[in-house]
C-alpha cells in the first residue's frame, strides 16, 4: 500500500479532484480521509430556499440499499 497526500492547487478544480476520489473509493481502489481543510459549507440560505431544497429533495426518486449498490456498480 502507498501513501501519498493530495493538494489541490486551485480552488476551481476543488470539485473534480473530489469527484475522482469519491469514484474510486466507491469502487475500493483507494481510501480517503478528508482533512479539515475541506470545506463543508455551502451558499448561504434563506429559510424559504432552504425549505424548498428539502422538499426537492424529499420528492426525488429513492432507491433500495440493493438498487443503489447496483446503480453504483458495487
Amino acid at each position: 500500500m502507498t501513501t501519498v497526500e493530495v493538494n489541490i492547487l486551485a480552488d476551481e478544480d476543488q470539485d473534480f479532484v473530489m469527484t475522482i476520489l469519491n469514484a474510486l473509493a466507491q469502487k475500493h481502489i483507494i481510501e480517503f480521509d478528508r482533512t479539515d481543510s475541506f470545506s463543508a459549507e455551502g451558499p448561504k440560505l434563506s429559510t424559504d430556499d432552504l425549505i424548498s431544497r428539502i422538499n426537492t429533495a424529499e420528492q426525488g426518486k429513492r432507491y433500495s440499499f440493493d438498487e443503489a449498490k447496483a446503480k453504483l456498480g458495487l
